[in-house]
C-alpha cells in the first residue's frame, strides 16, 4: 500500500469487505423500498379500477 503505513494489508482487506457489505445492504434496502412502492402503486391501481367497476355497475343497474 502507501509508504506511510496508513493501512496494513489486513486492514485493506477488512475495509474492502466492510465496504462490500455496506454496499450490499444499501442496495438491498433500496431494492426493497422500490418493490414496496411498486406494490403500493399496483394495489392503488387495482383498487381504483375495482371502485370504478362497482360504480359503473351500480349506475347501470340503477338505470334499468
Amino acid at each position: 500500500m502507501a509508504d506511510d503505513d496508513w493501512y496494513e494489508d489486513g486492514d485493506v482487506v477488512r475495509e474492502a469487505a466492510r465496504a462490500r457489505r455496506v454496499a450490499w445492504l444499501g442496495m438491498s434496502v433500496v431494492t426493497g423500498l422500490f418493490g414496496a412502492v411498486v406494490l403500493a402503486v399496483a394495489a392503488l391501481v387495482v383498487g381504483v379500477s375495482l371502485a370504478f367497476a362497482v360504480f359503473f355497475a351500480l349506475a347501470l343497474s340503477a338505470m334499468h
